[in-house]
Parts: structure tokens; sequence; C-alpha cells
């Protein structure tokens, strides 16, 4: 949880048994706060003992809106399940998807989430607003006719509001394969302009890169029966990741997904300093093969968590893609610091993600009878089994 959630100027002092800072545990911990800063962080013999003390987990990508769709869509091919998406979410009013968001929020604070990304396509941002939880609301654009990107572009322009101190806007053209490349140059140079986080979808479907590569294949016909005409629309003929660095539109983005990447693609990513994204519950739910998570890592790509929605995730518990992803070979360490340390990169909160002086005091606290000595015990499940309460100390 966000410590301060009562208020910006609050000061206190948090202790725990274990805590997770610098990239380690370290036993009796007492951490001091104030406005909203972690003031010290200090060695306590004895310190907390019941309580795991952890930098604010991040959510890097959710589809807050979805929130409602929770059990609703089986595994299906993509565009299957993207066509079934699409009518649930037409059944829905604009309040309907209101609550949906709301609904998200309580789920993600329940779970202690300190730090959520969201894509937002239908709705306006009042309710990250005012929840007091770090936020990005990335306004998602959708558009593959070259003729229609300065009104793809307006729209989502519209959306741009003044930042606060927990809650910023963001740009993000859905995907190479929805948006044209005139829409992505336009709108990564606003986000330039409006100092505002920038992401997309990236190479997350090999369906994706046959359409950019030959403009056929599933693609075509899914985007023709969502009524997306492509206008003048002409494949470049280039993979995913290359040809948004052709467009310019590459430098500092957030990646969601990177599901195919080449080691040509994994350089590139590094070059420019794009922080992936990875979603490890639904990555299963489409049964993609391995993800190239390993080898991005190595290359010193940033690769944060995300849900993504309810739609392909069964919780919008980021303790539950950490699980996902020790379970496919990562260490507990690696994980951890991908939900929090690497999240925050993604969503561009540069004193968020550590527990160390001078950084932002937000935390995720797990309490409950612990086992006695933590660091010999059977620490990934107290934290990441969803069996033990995330509390709140402020």
């Amino acid at each position: 949880m966000r410590s301060g959630g009562t208020g910006r100027g609050s000061v206190g002092v948090l202790s725990a048994g274990v805590a997770f800072v610098g990239g380690r545990w370290v036993e009796g911990v007492e951490v001091r706060h104030e406005a909203g800063r972690i003031r010290s962080v200090k060695r306590v013999r004895g310190a907390g003992k019941g309580r795991i003390l952890l930098p604010g987990l991040v959510n890097a990508h959710a589809h807050l809106e979805l929130t409602f769709l929770g059990g609703r869509l089986a595994p299906a091919p993509f565009p299957e399940w993207a066509r079934r998406l699409m009518e649930e979410r037409a059944k829905r009013s604009p309040g309907d998807i209101e609550e949906s968001i709301r609904e998200g929020i309580r789920r993600s604070v329940a779970a202690g989430t300190a730090a959520v990304g969201d894509f937002a396509w239908l709705s306006k941002n009042d309710a990250l607003r005012q929840s007091g939880l770090r936020s990005v609301s990335w306004r998602e654009a959708i558009g593959i006719a070259p003729e229609r990107a300065d009104e793809a572009a307006r729209r989502a322009l519209g959306f741009l509001e003044r930042k606060t101190s927990t809650w910023s806007p963001g740009l993000a053209p859905h995907a190479p394969y929805s948006c044209s490349g005139e829409l992505y140059r336009r709108l990564f140079l606003e986000a330039r302009r409006a100092r505002v986080p920038f992401a997309t979808h990236l190479s997350e479907l090999r369906e994706e890169v046959e359409y950019l590569r030959s403009g056929g294949g599933p693609f075509r016909d899914m985007l023709r029966r969502l009524g997306r005409d492509a206008g003048t629309w002409r494949p470049p003929r280039k993979r995913p990741a290359p040809y948004l660095a052709w467009l310019g539109a590459l430098r500092g983005a957030t990646a969601a997904h990177a599901n195919y990447l080449t080691a040509a693609d994994v350089a590139l990513l590094r070059r420019f300093r794009v922080a992936v994204v990875w979603c490890p519950r639904t990555h299963a739910f489409f049964g993609h093969p391995a993800h190239p998570v390993k080898r991005l890592l190595r290359a010193g790509v940033p690769v944060a968590l995300g849900t993504d929605s309810l739609g392909s995730s069964p919780t919008l518990d980021v303790r539950g893609e950490i699980r996902a992803a020790t379970a496919r070979g990562l260490s507990l360490e690696t994980a951890l610091r991908m939900a929090t340390e690497h999240g925050a990169r993604a969503l561009g909160l540069r004193r968020s993600g550590r527990i160390a002086a001078g950084c932002a005091a937000d935390f995720t606290v797990i309490g409950g009878e612990l086992p006695g000595d933590l660091l010999d015990g059977p620490v990934l499940e107290v934290i990441v089994a969803g069996r033990r309460p995330v509390v709140s100390q402020l």
C-alpha cells in the first residue's frame, strides 16, 4: 500500500521483520518517512516481527475498464477472443465502465498494489485521479487508416489533463497492427512535448508480425470484421520493433508484452531504452511459447510485470504474476525487482520502486502469522500465495 494514504504530510516509522532492500532480503528494518519521502532506512534487531516489507508493488500494464470481464472469456485464438471482447464491451454503458474501473481499483488496493499503469479507451480519468494510487492513465488510440490519423490523435489529445502528485496522463497508440505510422509519429511527438509517458502493445502476436510484413493473414480479416477500414495503409514490411524505430516512435517507450522478439529486436529495445512489461498469466492464457524475458534481462532491458485485464488473467494481483514468473525459472528476487523497481521505470516513476532514503514512501506490507526464520523458510509462499493479509500501516 502507498504510505501516506491519509495525507502526504504524514510522518511515521515503519518496521518489519524482513524487508526487500536493494534487491536483497534484510532482517530487522526500520524505515522513517515524512511528507511522502523515505528519510532513513536502518537495521534494528528484532524490529517488526510478523511483517514483510516490500517496495510498493507496481502493476505496469492493466486494463481496468475490463474488470467486468472476469470469468467471461475462455481461451481462444486472438482474433476470436478480440471479437468476443468487443461484443461484451459494446453492451456496457459509460456508467458500467466507470464502475468496472472502480472495482479494478478496489481489487488492486486490496492486493497491495501501490502503482498501476492503466490503458484507457472509453473512460475519463476521474476514478484513478481520485484513488490515491500512483498511476498513469495511458489514452489508447486506434486508427490504422493514415488519412484518419489527425482525427484519432485529436481524440487522444483531448484526454491530456494536468498531472497531480500521484497521477499522470499518457499516450498509447494501441499496436502497430491497429495504428498507422502517421498516428504513431503524431502521438510520440505530442507525448514528448507534454512530457508524459508513451506506451504501446508491441510484438504481442505472431499474426501481428505477419500482418506488418505482408498485410495479410488473420489480422486483415479480424480488422475488417471489427470495421477497421485500413484506407491507404500499406504494410511496412518490417518487424514491429524496427518499424517503430524507423518511425521515430520507440525511444524511451514502454512496450507491453513483447512476446515475439529476435536477437536484433532485443538489441534494438536496449539501444532505445525501452521498458518491457511482461504479463505471465495472460501469456499462458493465449498459449504463447516461452517469453524472451531472460534474454531481455541479460541484455539490460528492464522487464516489469503486469496483470493485463480480467479478460485474460484471473486476478489483478501482481503477486500472481510474481508466482508465475518464478514458475518459469526466475528467482524470487528477480521477480520482485520486476514488480517494483522495473515497474516504476516502466511508468516513469523515478523515485518509486525502491526502499532507500530519498525515494517515495510507497510500501506493500504483508502481515499475519509468519514463520520464525523467513530467510530460510518458505518466503515465496508467504509473499505471493495470497493467503497472508496485505495490511496498510498508515
